[in-house]
């Protein structure tokens, strides 16, 4: 398999990292839970991304070439669950690419100087198209695009992240008051926290994606100590973040307030008029946008170079694998877009734009944390059959962290069924549920019977090319 990039250095993934996994648009989801949702960031951190970060290290250090938790499932599972792993891995991203999407339109309906486009449907959906299609042709230009516009994006993503922090600080400072109160009750989960409790779940997507850079380890100089030292220092980033973003942005902000923004940028309008700085508004559509576009960039390219360049050549009809003059699936790519385009086309009957990115989200949570299932067996198979020679943990530490993993997986899963406040009527919940359940079980089961398809099916052709 031909190299996407040339070899890059720690600071270079720490910046990939920070691009695809820091997303501030969830500190306003955590600060409409309140206090109590540091308590979720911390449980996130001990049951799901700490053990997740110190399995992933431990695999890396092992394994060192392109492929990540493809590879790692395929060594120690099999083939087939290798494939599962790497078609599930990439699906999310049908779910996940619109959700985010949706994410950047609602926001750009600022721009216009009418926040009530961020509701209009029409509006929503048809730049969410553009935007999409916009952003493949940039990955079909091939990687250097992807990582210029990256680098761009994660200087941006910390610039707005300390706005948000630095701007509770300030009206604590200059205004000797709190919009929310800060006494230790406040920080228990309360009635209100019960009623979104699906939030917990995208709290934990917001804290995942720390395996997506070693899917191409093999373009990293010296990987096992460049990702683990990466993955540490980001972690610690993305962590520290998040966690005073959310106790800052309820400085400023009460939670009810943020409960009735429409999205990130109505919730920047409201500091910056609290601030009396409303002229930065704009200024900061325009940096959110670089930076949604950016990790776009990163979770287009990854999940399909895992899918189509690491994956048994028998399973896809040529076409799909091919390369472009980029090194670039692009044949992939574009069945992405059309795929991705019919799934905008079908979510836009749910009542509001939140619940479409709420929806949206969570069905690409479900089929995203499934990967994570075979993940955590596969890696216990391996410590409990001594497969790895060099661990960074020791036994009992390692299965500690599968089965703190195993269980922080399986429920944010479970969490994922329960409906968000907005959806009220029985025939939203039931088209809800529908989405939320049929989605991910089609494309699973497409996965299963392409793979079953295959086995009796010889390679055709050679992608070594």
């Amino acid at each position: 398999m031909k190299k996407l990039i040339n070899k890059i250095g720690t600071s270079e993934v720490i910046v990939m990292i920070l691009t695809a996994c820091l997303g501030i648009r969830w500190i306003p989801v955590a600060g409409s839970m309140g206090p109590s949702a540091i308590l979720f960031w911390i449980a996130g951190a001990l049951l799901f991304f700490i053990p997740l970060s110190l399995i992933v290290m431990e695999l890396t250090h092992h394994y060192n070439k392109d492929g990540g938790v493809y590879l790692w499932v395929k060594q120690s599972l099999g083939d087939r669950f290798g494939f599962y792993t790497a078609w599930l891995y990439w699906i999310n991203n049908f779910f996940f690419y619109p959700g985010l999407l949706v994410f950047m339109v609602a926001n750009i309906a600022y721009l216009f100087g009418d926040k009530t486009l961020a509701e209009n449907h029409l509006f929503v959906i048809s730049v969410v198209i553009i935007c999409l299609w916009s952003a493949i042709f940039i990955n079909i230009k091939g990687i250097k695009w992807i990582a210029n516009i990256a680098s761009y994006a994660c200087v941006l993503n910390i610039f707005l992240a300390m706005f948000i922090i630095l701007s509770g600080l300030i009206y604590l400072i200059f205004f000797h008051k709190s919009a929310t109160s800060f006494q230790i009750y406040h920080f228990i989960p309360n009635q209100t926290t019960w009623k979104n409790i699906s939030n917990l779940t995208l709290l934990m997507f917001a804290l995942s994606g720390i395996e997506l850079i070693p899917t191409m380890a093999g373009s990293i100089q010296n990987s096992r100590v460049t990702l683990m030292r990466s993955i540490v220092i980001s972690g610690l980033i993305i962590l520290s973040v998040y966690m005073l973003g959310t106790l800052t942005i309820n400085i400023i902000m009460s939670p009810s307030e943020l409960n009735n923004t429409t999205g990130l940028m109505e919730t920047f309008l409201v500091i910056s008029t609290k601030l009396h700085i409303g002229w930065i508004t704009m200024l900061l559509i325009l940096l959110l946008f670089l930076v949604e576009l950016g990790a776009l960039l990163i979770w287009l390219i990854a999940p399909t170079v895992m899918l189509f360049e690491c994956v048994e050549s028998t399973i896809f009809p040529r076409w799909m694998q091919e390369l472009n003059k980029h090194h670039v699936p692009a044949n992939a790519l574009i069945l992405i877009g059309c795929i991705v385009t019919c799934i905008i086309m079908l979510i836009q009957y749910l009542p509001t734009v939140n619940s479409i990115f709420t929806t949206l989200v969570l069905m690409g949570t479900i089929v995203y944390f499934m990967p994570y299932l075979f993940l955590i067996v596969g890696y216990i198979k391996l410590r409990a059959k001594n497969a790895l020679p060099e661990p960074i943990m020791s036994k009992s530490l390692a299965y500690c962290c599968g089965m703190l993993l195993f269980i922080a997986v399986c429920t944010g899963i479970i969490l994922s069924f329960f409906p968000s406040a907005d959806i009220q009527t029985r025939q939203h919940l039931i088209v809800y549920e529908i989405e939320l359940i049929g989605g991910p079980l089609l494309f699973m089961a497409l996965g299963y019977f392409m793979y079953a398809r295959s086995v009796r099916r010889p390679a055709t052709y050679s992608r070594d090319r």
